[in-house]
């Protein structure tokens, strides 16, 4: 009954206190409430430049806010569904930022408590849910002042959850994640694969950029005619923020290029090998379209994608594991950036207008994304991983045993197996001030001969002996009756 009594109440459940409910509370509205501000911001200055009243300004912010979630629109009747990249990926990067920062450990948060990880991942997620709700509210009203259609609500809300779900899933699994893995079994080489496969989705996509910008260099009176259409200032300036925007879309798109693919810009296609010229929607990023190709450049290019899968292989191998796990993690990386570049392949895309398609086709960019890693990837990493890893030679003979410890190979994960060997009983050399305490010792140990002393020396006796078993000793057990009644005293 006393342990009942002291004992603290049970707990069941992780309520937050005062300082975590208010960062949860940052994880939900932060990320929000600065992108709602941003939008609110950039349709009031178009509405003001252009002379235009503000009555349709919250329809405009309302339809802002599901752009920004590559939400497709109707805009006169017209698809709008290739939408800018940059300002969802700016908006996937502060969720993941933010919800990383929550879920770290402290004092409030201890580590390995995933409950709370749970909290952050529905903060980041409830307050998009009510904003696109309160949108799709005020878009209904704004119909008769604005020619926009309300879209799909089940498909944007289902798009709105998958985005703040995935970067703050994202951003939880960067603090979180490896332990998380730990516990559901999921082996250690794996994580081995996450920076090489970082690093290369980096470089494709820098590679995409670069491209694009001197495509855009090489084109550039076309791209300056573009920007005079705009007439005036303002108008300039609204087309190269629209052009920034969509640097992103172009740059993916160059990708699926370089990677053998192609890729559609109205009525134009493009890959390597041909270009079908058409109507391009008059955009000063898309300003750079090549006509025609330029003379036999395709196997320099061809180089870029097979070079990165050279790198990939090469970061991989620099684990150091088995030539099996670098093969493993090669393939691994190469399935995740395939899988990312699929993802923005499909956001990167879509219709627009009387254009028709803009984008590329998001699983071909995917399979040739993994397969141009993968390939020279696993060339590299094997060479590396082969100069690097030293397996052992069947043919060579056994390491010879130290100190009596002898080694069983059974292949990595081996075993030593040690075997005892009797030590035989050295000679002792004893130094003592007298020889009559060596006469003091049993019969039983054969004294050396008096070794002589040296001239110089004067009270110190060296004296050499060894020390012999003694097969006929009494091993006579004791019995209890034989052991002292209390305890010893000296005189006993």
């Amino acid at each position: 009954m006393t342990t009942l009594l002291t004992r603290g109440p049970r707990r069941t459940g992780v309520a937050p206190t005062g300082d975590r409910a208010r960062v949860l509370l940052g994880v939900a509205l932060r990320p929000t409430g600065i992108a709602i501000a941003v939008i609110a911001v950039a349709v009031v200055a178009v509405l003001v430049s252009s002379n235009s009243d503000l009555d349709g300004a919250a329809g405009a912010v309302a339809a802002g806010w599901l752009a920004l979630h590559q939400v497709p629109l109707t805009v006169t009747d017209a698809p709008l569904a290739v939408l800018p990249l940059l300002p969802t990926a700016l908006l996937v990067w502060a969720v993941a930022r933010g919800c990383a920062r929550a879920v770290s450990p402290s004092r409030e948060t201890p580590d390995g408590d995933f409950r709370l990880v749970g909290q952050a991942i529905a903060a980041a997620v409830a307050a998009p849910v009510a904003a696109t709700l309160i949108a799709f509210a005020v878009v209904g009203d704004a119909t008769a002042t604005l020619p926009l259609t309300s879209p799909d609500i089940a498909a944007a809300l289902a798009t709105v959850v998958a985005l703040h779900g995935l970067a703050a899933a994202l951003g939880a699994a960067s603090v979180v994640g490896r332990t998380v893995a730990e516990q559901c079994g999921v082996p250690e080489w794996s994580f081995t694969a996450v920076v090489p496969g970082v690093r290369a989705a980096g470089l494709l996509f820098a590679a995409g950029t670069a491209v694009t910008a001197a495509s855009l260099l090489w084109s550039w009176s076309d791209v300056g005619t573009l920007l005079a259409e705009g007439g005036g200032v303002v108008g300039v300036l609204g087309l190269t923020v629209v052009s920034v925007l969509y640097l992103p879309n172009v740059a993916v798109a160059a990708v699926a290029v370089l990677l053998g693919g192609t890729a559609h810009a109205g009525g134009t296609s493009i890959s390597l090998f041909g270009i079908d010229a058409g109507p391009v929607p008059p955009v000063p990023v898309l300003g750079g379209v090549p006509t025609e190709l330029l003379g036999t450049a395709w196997p320099v290019l061809l180089a870029v994608p097979v070079t990165i899968g050279a790198l990939l292989g090469r970061d991989c191998a620099h684990a150091h594991l088995t030539v099996q796990r670098t093969a493993s993690v090669v393939a691994l990386a190469s399935a995740g950036v395939g899988a990312v570049a699929a993802l923005a392949g499909a956001l990167a895309g879509g219709d627009l207008g009387a254009y028709g398609y803009i984008g590329v086709d998001p699983l071909l960019l995917g399979l040739l994304t993994f397969g141009w890693l993968l390939v020279p990837g696993l060339v590299v990493g094997i060479l590396v991983a082969r100069r690097t890893v030293v397996e052992p030679d069947p043919d060579d003979p056994p390491a010879p045993s130290v100190a009596g410890v002898t080694t069983a190979d059974s292949g990595t994960d081996s075993v030593p197996d040690f075997e005892i060997k009797r030590l035989e009983r050295p000679t002792v050399r004893y130094r003592a001030d007298t020889v009559a305490e060596l006469e003091a010792a049993p019969e039983s140990e054969t004294a050396q001969p008096e070794t002589p002393k040296p001239d110089n020396s004067e009270d110190v006796d060296i004296v050499d002996a060894e020390i012999v078993d003694e097969p006929d000793a009494d091993m006579t057990p004791v019995t209890e009756g034989d052991l002292p009644g209390g305890p010893g005293t000296p005189s006993d």
